[in-house]
């Protein structure tokens, strides 16, 4: 994943997404043609995925040759702060990474990933167009898409039938219950608010049309404080301050021990939450978990969602064999066997996805019961949701330095030391000087605010090693960017 031109079209937006249909449920999927590799050669996967061994042993039945191994690194932010230290370093990254859309240009822009499109480019048809264009920049490829993270709601049946809560088709009708519950049942809310969650506020401020950044011919527009984003943020702020919900931070323990103990009814989350982060913890008395689709703004017009994560496996520019790691990284998420493990459950030896393979969403074991949701067949929700993103949404170049500002800001507007609206707007603030100050054209509320010189180096200065002060930053605020996936498997 190299070269600028990347930045305003693949790592602009979920595109596509909308556009692209879900063929008719079949038995098997078609596989791609795949080399024959017979060089004995080994290779690390850095990877939170569940069962990632059985992911490696089913590839070793194709080829034996090419030895695997995963070490336990983390899961998102640790994984990152780790491979930004070997890219630095110029040694110990892996030869394939786990990356999220939304992370890949922050390790493409350090130079630390391969393009691997003289290895990959005949697996492109296997994907959602969008997700491909996520993963390359022009003719060049950085990462294998693995699976997608289009939002749904999903809720305990229990509380819902005990309560005689209405199903909440509009976040109006979302507020309504949360006030019901919680007036039933005090030591219970309907749903939390994770303050320190900047991919999930995003997500729910993408569904709600909110246009966070766009790349303009004038550079970078960004509009962290537009009237949709302080719709969105009000709503959430009033039910915390008049203490319908609490604010929280989703990836601790306390939450986990929350969650399982039945204190929250409702998880708005991507379709991957299920397997990584609701069946981890949940307990006998509180795992009748549904999938819904996720409430509207409207009760009118069509069916609109956002997306929170789904990852990329990425091949690293200090791998010793890039053609086994891009191999592997394709095969994994190409073969029938490979897609089989992607949307199997975590609890019968798969990875518990949504894929990025077109064809994964037309096999049994993705349209059938799962037991992370006490035997519902979420398929329908979930690909309902993936066909109704918008993508128009774009990416930022500045994800860490985004969303651990999203924590400082949202944590004291929750304390009522600032309102919301105070909040979007020290936020818009302070990632428009950040840009500026990386040397990036600023285009903000209509007004230029230029301070990077000429057209010409714009994306020269994107190469700079300054794009490292984003780690920096982030270390220094004490701030992390929320591991969406909070337990790693092996």
């Amino acid at each position: 994943m190299q070269k600028r031109p990347w930045i305003i079209a693949g790592l602009s937006s979920i595109a596509l997404l909308c556009a692209t249909t879900v063929p008719a449920f079949a038995a098997e999927i078609p596989e791609p043609h795949y080399p024959s590799d017979n060089q004995k050669v080994t290779i690390t996967w850095w990877t939170w995925t569940a069962n990632a061994d059985k992911v490696i042993a089913a590839f070793n039945q194709k080829y034996p040759n090419i030895k695997v191994l995963h070490p336990l690194i983390g899961a998102g932010a640790a994984e990152y702060n780790k491979l930004t230290t070997a890219i630095k370093a110029g040694t110990g990254a892996p030869d394939v990474v786990q990356i999220e859309y939304q992370y890949l240009p922050k390790f493409i822009d350090t130079n630390g990933l391969l393009n691997i499109a003289p290895y990959v480019k005949q697996y492109e048809s296997s994907f959602q167009p969008w997700t491909w264009q996520q993963s390359s920049r022009g003719d060049a490829v950085y990462a294998i898409p693995e699976d997608i993270g289009p939002l749904a709601m999903f809720y305990r049946t229990s509380v819902f039938q005990k309560y005689h809560l209405p199903m909440p088709k509009t976040w109006a009708q979302f507020a309504a219950d949360a006030k019901q519950l919680h007036k039933e049942a005090p030591s219970e809310y309907l749903t939390y608010f994770p303050v320190t969650d900047g991919g999930l506020i995003t997500g729910l401020l993408w569904q709600s049309g909110a246009q966070l950044f766009q790349y303009t011919s004038n550079g970078w527009k960004i509009d962290l404080n537009s009237p949709k984003a302080k719709q969105v943020m009000n709503y959430w702020g009033n039910l915390v301050k008049e203490g319908v919900i609490p604010a929280t931070n989703d990836g601790t323990p306390a939450f986990q021990s929350d969650l399982g103990s039945g204190k929250y009814a409702v998880m708005l989350n991507g379709a991957w939450a299920p397997a990584y982060s609701i069946e981890p913890y949940v307990r006998p008395n509180t795992n009748d978990w549904h999938a819904a689709d996720i409430p509207q703004w409207s009760s009118t017009g069509p069916f609109v969602d956002g997306n929170n994560g789904g990852s990329t496996n990425a091949v690293t520019t200090q791998s010793k064999h890039p053609d086994a790691a891009a191999l592997f990284a394709a095969w994994i998420n190409t073969s029938q066997a490979g897609e089989l493990l992607d949307v199997t459950d975590i609890g019968h030896g798969g990875r518990g996805q949504v894929p990025a393979n077109k064809y994964g969403t037309q096999l049994p074991q993705f349209n059938a019961p799962n037991p992370s949701l006490d035997g519902q067949n979420p398929a329908p929700v979930f690909i309902k949701a993936s066909k109704a993103v918008n993508t128009s949404f774009q990416w930022s170049p500045w994800t860490d330095y985004v969303y651990n500002q999203m924590t400082i800001e949202f944590t004291k507007a929750a304390a009522g030391q600032e309102t919301w609206d105070q909040a979007l707007d020290n936020l818009q603030h302070s990632v428009v000087v950040f840009a500026e100050s990386m040397g990036y054209k600023v285009v903000s509320n209509g007004a230029q605010a230029d301070k990077s010189g000429p057209a010409s180096s714009f994306w020269s200065e994107v190469n700079s090693p300054g794009l490292y002060v984003v780690v920096v930053l982030a270390l220094l605020t004490g701030c992390t960017v929320i591991i969406r996936r909070s337990k790693t498997y092996s």
